[in-house]
């Protein structure tokens, strides 16, 4: 729809409207071309007018609620998905999304007994299984994200993401040689994506197959893909396999395609660190905080190799500067408070020496 059919549509359903104000079916049609332009206040608008003459409009609250969830107000996507459930509309997906709402703000039980209405509801919906797996999985009970990630691909073998996501969770189970397995068919399923193909990579690293590994991440890196993560993580595939020089060459071929992303100046600072270059590494972090003034790893690396070179003063300055970013970090400040105390002994043993 162009611009001038929409403002025509949009203008004669609000005529509509204003003619027939209890005839619920204007209202929907007005919010959907809403909802299709993008304008999602203003289809919460339409919407809660509805309500206003239908109080248990189903499609009205789940979609109120719906918009709610996209913006991340979970709180609100709550409200409006709870009322549509207690008009007793046995409607899994609205369910399932209820269910999401509250795992995303941590609630494991109402985000549960969510999920087991909608299998009462829907007992072959992949989606529900799923849900419950990814819930399981952000709760850390790894065996039954396990347990649910199968079953959902019992229903559906063909959907990549569920194979990616039960590999992530053998990941987190150390069982490498199988994630990798489902990575590949990730894969398989998606050629076109560069994530799977490099999750596929990293599993077989942890595996140390990395002849493996290395023949992907080459593949990845020489298609001159903008894919940052991966040269991120073939570096530090690279330096498990003690290829230092390799490790240092991706870095930088990342800093030089990506010069305004931090996290591979903090990688090689590291690594350049972990050298005893501490100069280099310095100057690493240093430009990790010219691009994030108020990262807090930065100034806490640049700390502890100020330390590892005795200089106390620009250490206690640079952990102090994190401190005041991250107040309720307990166990910087504790460092903080012994490099003080390490600073005061050393200036009294030199005021007594002299």
């Amino acid at each position: 729809m162009d611009n001038a059919d929409y403002i025509k549509e949009t203008e004669n359903l609000i005529k509509a409207i204003v003619n027939m104000p209890k005839e619920s079916g204007n209202y929907l049609e007005l919010a959907n071309i809403y909802l299709q332009k993008g304008e999602y206040d203003f289809a919460i608008n339409v919407y809660e007018s509805l309500l206003t003459i239908e109080p248990e409009n189903f499609v009205a609250l789940t979609n109120i609620g719906s918009i709610y969830y996209s913006k991340a107000d979970f709180l609100k996507a709550i409200n409006y998905y709870s009322r549509a459930a207690n008009l007793g509309i046995d409607n899994s997906s609205m369910l399932l999304n209820l269910g999401n709402a509250y795992a995303e703000i941590g609630e494991f039980q109402a985000a549960m007994n969510n999920y087991v209405k909608a299998l009462n509801v829907d007992k072959n919906n992949y989606k529900i299984y799923s849900a419950i797996a990814m819930l399981y999985q952000d709760f850390g009970n790894y065996d039954e994200a396990v347990y649910y990630f199968e079953k959902a691909l019992k229903l559906d073998n063909t959907i990549a993401e569920n194979h990616a996501n039960l590999g992530f969770v053998l990941m987190k189970e150390n069982k490498y040689n199988d994630a990798a397995e489902l990575f590949k068919k990730a894969s398989d399923l998606s050629p076109n994506s560069i994530q799977y193909a490099v999750n596929t990579a990293n599993a077989l690293s942890a595996d140390k197959k990395y002849s493996e590994s290395n023949k992907i991440f080459e593949k990845i890196i020489n298609s001159k893909t903008d894919y940052y993560q991966a040269y991120l993580c073939y570096a530090i595939s690279l330096f498990e396999q003690e290829n230092i020089n390799k490790s240092i060459e991706i870095y930088n071929d990342a800093i030089q395609m990506f010069p305004n992303n931090a996290n591979a100046y903090l990688l090689l600072g590291n690594l350049k660190c972990s050298l005893e270059q501490y100069e280099e590494a310095i100057e690493l972090y240093k430009k990790v905080l010219e691009i994030k003034p108020s990262d807090v790893s930065a100034f806490t690396l640049l700390g502890n190799v100020y330390a590892m070179q005795n200089d106390f003063r620009n250490a206690i300055s640079m952990y102090k500067q994190a401190i005041d970013i991250d107040t309720d970090n307990d166990e910087l400040k504790l460092i903080y408070i012994s490099f003080i105390q390490e600073f005061i002994d050393e200036r009294g043993k030199n005021i007594s020496a002299a």
